[in-house]
């Protein structure tokens, strides 16, 4: 949709897409470590055209070199190296959290004092405002953490998906949603360690809750709506919206996306500024 300047060649007509867009990565030269560590792990270090060789490596031989390296979430991203240590010492303070903007979300670049400060105001401690939203005095496993869940979840997921959207919705036919289903329910079951589908029912919007007539009716159409039903707005710069899965007595709905819109456009900037 963005590369190629949006020109497919075929490839696909639509997309439907949830959890994240593309975010803003440095020059292709960052990533020759994880190449290189890739090139090793595979055994294929003396080879003349480690790609050649690559292309030839037997699949549980290369998943497992992939598997061991490290995503954008593991421990080994520069992002995330220190976050479990620091985690344990981020009591009460702001001090602490310009250390860990410094140290661990943007390491060794010369952020200054200003934008830092925003960035603090923007995501207040109040563990009310924190993340995952909406759900009071829950989920604050230390002071920081639901502040540090905001910021580095709007940076990853909320900001770049409602840019991605900016920058697309007027080029061409675009719908978006937002799921707010079953939030205290599945953070209460994950913080007990359950999984997903200990919790999955009739109200998830994916098994029997929606959103499938939607998705069914985007890949035979390419157009989410029915003649009779909750119309699902396309999304319109001047007016953007979202359908809205919620609990309650009200299970659709539409609501603005304007959520967060200034603390989402300053960690826009900062990341355009300095990309992963």
């Amino acid at each position: 949709m963005i590369a190629n300047n949006g020109n497919t060649e075929g490839l696909f007509r639509a997309g439907f897409m949830q959890s994240g867009s593309p975010i803003p990565v440095a020059g292709l030269e960052n990533g020759q470590k994880y190449y290189d560590a890739l090139v090793a792990q595979t055994g294929c270090t003396g080879a003349s055209d480690t790609l050649q060789c690559l292309r030839e490596v037997p699949y549980d031989k290369l998943k497992a070199a992939q598997d061991a390296s490290p995503g954008i979430f593991a421990y080994q991203y520069p992002r995330f190296q220190r976050l479990n240590g620091l985690m344990e010492h981020l009591n009460s303070t702001t001090s602490e959290l310009e250390t860990y903007i410094k140290t661990v979300f943007l390491p060794g670049l010369n952020v200054s004092q200003d934008v830092i400060q925003q960035i603090e105001t923007l995501y207040p401690q109040d563990i009310t405002q924190g993340s995952p939203f909406d759900t009071g005095i829950f989920n604050a496993i230390t002071p920081q953490f639901k502040r540090i869940a905001a910021l580095m979840g709007d940076s990853v997921f909320q900001a770049p998906r409602r840019f991605f959207l900016q920058h697309r919705a007027s080029k061409q036919p675009t719908w978006a949603f937002c799921q707010y289903r079953l939030v205290l329910f599945r953070e209460f079951n994950q913080n007990l360690g359950l999984s997903e589908q200990t919790f999955q029912s009739s109200a998830d919007p994916w098994i029997g809750g929606g959103m499938a007539d939607y998705l069914i009716r985007f890949a035979v159409n390419l157009n989410p709506n029915s003649a009779s039903g909750l119309q699902w707005p396309q999304y319109n710069l001047d007016k953007p919206q979202l359908l809205t899965f919620l609990d309650g007595l009200i299970p659709v709905t539409i609501t603005p996306d304007t959520y967060r819109s200034d603390a989402m456009n300053a960690l826009t900037n900062l990341t355009l500024a300095h990309p992963l």
